[in-house]
């Protein structure tokens, strides 16, 4: 199902694991302004502290996806989104937070002896990058529901900000399918379903370029 109407990000569960705590991304002590400062600079001079953490290349590739998708949507001269000056820290926020490891969910290994697993966190940044691969759209916040590590069914929660390049359902069923792709080919969850949550929308506007504010118009 989706939430089609804008609102305030969820805040994360009062349950949520806290195991980055002080340490920063993936321990690093690190946060997602030294990483943005990083990519500035494109990972020059080299930085084996997050060259070699998957957290923070996991946050480095979320940080190239909400660039390149914030260029692309003002790169045309006759329309600009209209966006609030806040969205990008709201994104930033979800970002860091997916990022936390969480618990261990179980895959089935060919040896019986042999025990794997994938991290809560790689599956939260899974459903993000499959959610950023949609055009328009940049995922803000994911979250599972359910007791994943025993096997049972989960609900899938992804909070989405979105230009109007095309409709809304259209945009949710996408990021829906998408997301619904990525988990049945790289997981064994039992999802249950995949709930898509619109918490900003920018419209495109035209006329801007006039710098009167005249002929404004918006596109759906």
């Amino acid at each position: 199902m989706s939430d089609l109407e804008p609102g305030a990000p969820a805040a994360p569960p009062p349950d949520a694991p806290d195991d980055q705590g002080p340490g920063g991304i993936g321990g690093t002590g690190l946060g997602m302004a030294e990483l943005g400062e990083y990519l500035d600079a494109d990972c020059l001079p080299p930085n084996p502290i997050i060259d070699e953490s998957p957290e923070c290349q996991a946050a480095l590739d979320g940080l190239r996806r909400m660039r390149a998708l914030s260029l692309d949507l003002v790169d045309d001269e006759a329309s600009r989104l209209a966006m609030p000056a806040d969205w990008i820290a709201r994104v930033l926020d979800g970002l860091e937070t997916d990022l936390r490891a969480g618990r261990d969910l179980p895959l089935s290994a060919s040896d019986p002896a042999v025990e794997i697993t994938i991290s809560e966190g790689a599956v939260r940044e899974l459903v993000r990058a499959a959610g950023d691969g949609v055009p328009g759209v940049i995922v803000g916040r994911v979250q599972l529901d359910g007791d994943a590590t025993a096997g049972e069914p989960v609900g899938v929660t992804v909070r989405i900000s979105a230009a109007l390049v095309r409709p809304l359902a259209e945009l949710a069923d996408s990021v829906r399918d998408a997301v619904n792709t990525a988990l049945l080919t790289h997981t064994e969850l039992a999802v249950t379903g995949i709930d898509v949550i619109v918490d900003d929308v920018h419209p495109i506007v035209t006329g801007i370029e006039s710098g009167t504010g005249d002929g404004i118009e918006e596109e759906s």
